[in-house]
């Protein structure tokens, strides 16, 4: 399914962690590897004389030549029948990168990012969430533990939380080959929300759903859940779970099953195409502790 795979690289130790995962998955599809520099100026004040900017042709020149070494020695830690294509570009790095995956028609961009845990905490580098928000190509997160190495597990058990709507289930396809791969399973979730509105609301207790409103939208989301599994076949699991809160939900569900992957859709039922992140996908992101593969549905995508 993946034709090739973005490798976005900055001269760190940590974005280079994600180079066994990516190697892995490109020999297991056959997809092409993509390791990519986008050069950033060292200032972004340039050195001016009577308030006219110097331009150094010769500095330009040997910056270009120190990452472009960076990037064949970076390849040359890799097996040699991957062959990586290696590529320098310039501009700004969001929409650089983004602009370069669709050239390439890249199935999947990999990236190692970073950050503190939990809800007050967003673990996306700047660089990660600019892809996450606007791009089409899917993204897979890696993140390292706590003593900062990342340990390259099979992606055995995927869990795919969705919410019934057409824009959800974009992710499948894209989740469902990264567990081909290591011969797993998807593991889909529905979580019925027993609290109709905020918890941020005043008195928001005062507004939870009656128990036949929770028991028929249960027994519609079990009907819907079937009908993917019978669909996508015996790779794929599925439950169903009532909550307050589904992101917490989400997340106590990927501690209790143990995943390797969280697979999610940027957007869902509820939300417009826009650059802002739904609620219950932020809340994921801020707090998930396992690799993360995040879709901005309603794209056009190479594979």
């Amino acid at each position: 399914m993946l034709r090739a795979i973005l490798v976005p690289l900055d001269g760190s130790p940590l974005a280079e962690q994600a180079l066994p995962v990516a190697a892995r998955l490109a020999r297991a599809t056959d997809a092409a590897l993509h390791l990519v520099h986008v050069h950033s100026p060292a200032s972004p004040n340039p050195i001016s004389i009577e308030g006219m900017p110097v331009v150094d042709d010769q500095m330009r020149s040997l910056a270009a030549e120190h990452e472009r070494v960076y990037l064949e020695r970076a390849a040359a830690t890799l097996a040699a029948e991957l062959k990586p294509i290696c590529t320098r570009l310039e501009g700004p790095i969001v929409q650089t990168l983004t602009s370069y995956a669709r050239d390439i028609r890249a199935g999947l961009i990999v990236m190692t990012s970073h950050g503190r845990s939990g809800f007050a905490h967003l673990w996306l580098g700047s660089v990660a969430e600019g892809i996450a928000r606007v791009s089409g190509t899917p993204l897979l997160l890696l993140r390292p533990g706590a003593d900062g190495q990342l340990v390259d597990r099979p992606f055995r058990r995927v869990l795919v939380p969705l919410d019934g709507s057409p824009l959800a289930e974009e992710i499948l396809p894209h989740a469902q080959a990264l567990a081909g791969v290591d011969g797993g399973t998807l593991e889909l979730l529905r979580v019925v929300a027993t609290l109709p509105v905020p918890e941020s609301m005043p008195f928001h207790e005062r507004f939870r759903l009656d128990a036949r409103a929770v028991a028929a939208e249960r027994a519609e989301a079990e009907r819907y859940l079937q009908e993917l599994v019978a669909r996508l076949g015996a790779s794929a699991r599925a439950q169903v779970i009532e909550a307050d809160q589904p992101a917490r939900a989400i997340l106590d569900t990927a501690n209790s099953l143990n995943v390797d992957l969280v697979a999610v859709t940027t957007h869902g039922r509820s939300a417009v195409r826009s650059v802002a992140l739904s609620s219950v996908t932020d809340k994921v992101l801020r707090a998930v502790h396992v690799p993360l593969l995040i879709l901005r549905p309603g794209q056009q995508h190479s594979d």
